[in-house]
């Protein structure tokens, strides 16, 4: 199974990507649709760790971690709606910044210091249940395992977390199918 923690930051880099469109979008369908990807995007993400991971702060790390970083999470909520809201309106851009500002210092805690905390501080066997649990929620919640903005270097860790054959020889393309398929 897959390092879950590497798979959150995946969604974190799918987020930024998601973020730097926005801010080059113009009104209108495309905006729209980029909007309901990052709602989609967080929402799930916000669940997993607010239900899987925190839990697990408290238990690894201190109870006050898991409540800082559920207290970003209610701000990135209020600022989703807050997107969400000015999409077609003036002010649309600064409520995309404000939201991205909260949501940077957010993942910078939880890279920074977080999961890595988290990686040492639990087993193997927790680990592969967090990576199974974390890639349920992204298939219920109809979001891919794997998002586009994966490199090929995450794609082999993947794969050779999976113990997929043939990875080194084969294409990003080939990669996503088969960490797909696998999970």
């Amino acid at each position: 199974m897959p390092d879950p923690f590497a798979l959150l930051e995946l969604d974190h880099r799918h987020v930024e990507a998601l973020f730097e469109q926005l801010a080059e979008s113009d009104e209108g369908p495309e905006r729209e649709r980029l909007v309901s990807d990052l709602e989609e995007s967080l929402t799930a993400h916000m669940a997993f760790e607010e239900g899987v991971v925190y839990p697990l702060v408290v238990e690894e790390i201190d109870a006050e971690s898991a409540q800082e970083a559920e207290t970003e999470h209610g701000l990135a909520r209020d600022g989703l709606a807050k997107v969400r809201e000015l999409v077609a309106q003036p002010g649309f851009g600064a409520a995309v910044e404000s939201l991205k500002g909260g949501i940077t210092h957010h993942v910078e805690e939880e890279e920074g210091e977080m999961f890595p905390k988290l990686r040492s501080g639990t087993d193997a066997d927790m680990q592969q249940r967090l990576g199974a649990d974390l890639i349920a929620a992204k298939k219920a919640a109809g979001l891919p395992v794997v998002p586009p903005e994966a490199t090929k270097e995450q794609l082999v860790d993947m794969a050779r977390d999976l113990d997929i054959d043939g990875r080194s020889t084969m294409n990003r393309d080939q990669l996503i199918e088969a960490v797909t398929q696998a999970t």
